[in-house]
């Protein structure tokens, strides 16, 4: 007959592996990678079939907006458009205190290799005008 804190250990082990697993990232490979405005000019490394949900700073009250400056990508794909959230100080998403936003951009590792992201923040009217800001990432799926 086993001590009693041993056969107590042998039942919680298979709790106690998964508990690890799930704090090693182990157990779920596929969970999107987040990305902001501080994270610009890093390399960002994806599995493919791994999301990459980059959020940066907007205010389309003042006309401009995130763009996507390549045409086309070779690892990655865009998944769906991307998407304004307005932030509030004092009160509602539709009050006039509204200060600021920020706009999301979902991609997908569709198969490996590398991406340059570069982001420009501009009036969508006026692409020869140079942009008031420029973000880029590195992007290397495997």
């Amino acid at each position: 007959m086993l001590p009693v804190w041993r056969s107590r250990l042998i039942r919680l082990l298979p709790a106690l592996l998964a508990a690890a697993l799930l704090a090693s990232g182990c157990a779920s490979p596929r969970a999107p990678v987040i990305a902001t405005d501080l994270d610009a000019d890093r390399v960002i490394g994806l599995r493919v079939g791994q999301s990459l949900v980059i959020t940066l700073p907007a205010d389309r009250d003042s006309g401009r907006q995130w763009q996507l400056e390549q045409p086309t990508l070779q690892a990655l794909a865009l998944d769906g458009q991307p998407t304004y959230m307005r932030e509030t100080v004092g009160g509602s998403a539709d009050s006039q205190t509204a200060q600021s936003g920020s706009e999301t951009w979902r991609f997908v590792a569709v198969r490996s290799g590398r991406d340059e992201l570069h982001f420009a923040y501009r009036h969508p009217d006026d692409g020869q005008a140079p942009p008031a800001r420029v973000i880029g990432y590195s992007v290397s799926a495997r």
